[in-house]
């Protein structure tokens, strides 16, 4: 009796040791398999399953990226992108058009690609794609958006790669930051949320200190101009064509620019 229990106990150690090595086999071969899909693969199937349009896809994505013939790659602010998607319900989808320069294209972060010549609007994947037709009455406020979506993105502002030129004005005083220093003065410049005027006008009044960014960079000039601690104002372009943003910012900029560049009392 005892004998057959010992044999037993062996047949299940046994057992249990094949059943170990056959989990981990399996296991193994399963992550092995999905470690080995490159992540924009894992991204496309999931795009593929998701049945709606593209252009409804598009539409739910927060982290977008626009170029044009000057820039490439700026990361949107979600205002301005929320205003664009608005234009998108008045789009109608049409077969793919003769002809077709874009003079914009963009992308999600998660390989949905677009771009529009302003008359048409193409929204596509490495295996889908689909053609809109911009409404006239539609097309100039679409140009509108993009461009500012771009040039007034704190994320355009900060690319200090592109920056030729900075100087920093405080009253009448003006200081001009050199090369080696533009990285350090782009990560001070870390904003919170889009705002709108009325706050960042009072905080500029009640302000001891307010400076002006002016930076001129490769295809454009920019000035920033601080409005207490906690506020910027970002201008582009002149007279018809000056455009504005109002941002949330954090205070790092600010003493930055009153202890280290004008070196003034707190």
């Amino acid at each position: 009796m005892a004998k057959k229990k010992k044999i037993k106990k062996k047949v299940l150690v046994a057992l249990t040791v094949v059943l170990f090595f056959v989990c981990y086999f399996l296991g193994f071969t399963l992550f092995k398999d999905t470690k080995d899909k490159e992540p924009g693969q894992q991204t496309t199937e999931a795009l593929e399953d998701d049945t709606r349009s593209l252009i409804k896809q598009l539409s739910s994505k927060s982290k977008i990226y626009l170029s044009d013939s000057k820039v490439e790659s700026v990361r949107i602010e979600k205002d301005y992108w929320d205003n664009i998607t608005v234009l998108f319900t008045e789009f109608t989808k049409i077969r793919k058009p003769q002809s077709y320069t874009p003079i914009y294209n963009g992308n999600s972060d998660d390989g949905i690609r677009f771009s529009t010549d302003l008359n048409y609007f193409r929204v596509y994947t490495v295996s889908k794609e689909e053609y809109y037709k911009v409404p006239v009455a539609t097309k100039k406020e679409l140009s509108k958006l993009l461009s500012e979506s771009i040039y007034l993105s704190f994320d355009f502002i900060k690319q200090y790669k592109s920056w030729d030129t900075v100087k920093i004005t405080y009253k009448d005083e003006t200081k001009k930051i050199f090369g080696w220093n533009f990285k350090d003065l782009a990560l001070k410049m870390v904003q919170k949320r889009m705002v709108g005027k009325v706050q960042p006008e009072k905080s500029k009044e009640r302000s001891k200190y307010n400076f002006t960014i002016n930076i001129q960079g490769e295809n454009y000039d920019a000035k920033v101009e601080t409005m207490g601690k906690d506020y910027v104002k970002i201008t582009q372009g002149e007279g018809k064509n000056k455009i504005q943003a109002y941002y949330e910012v954090h205070t790092g900029l600010y003493d930055y620019l009153v202890k280290d560049i004008f070196k003034l009392e707190e």
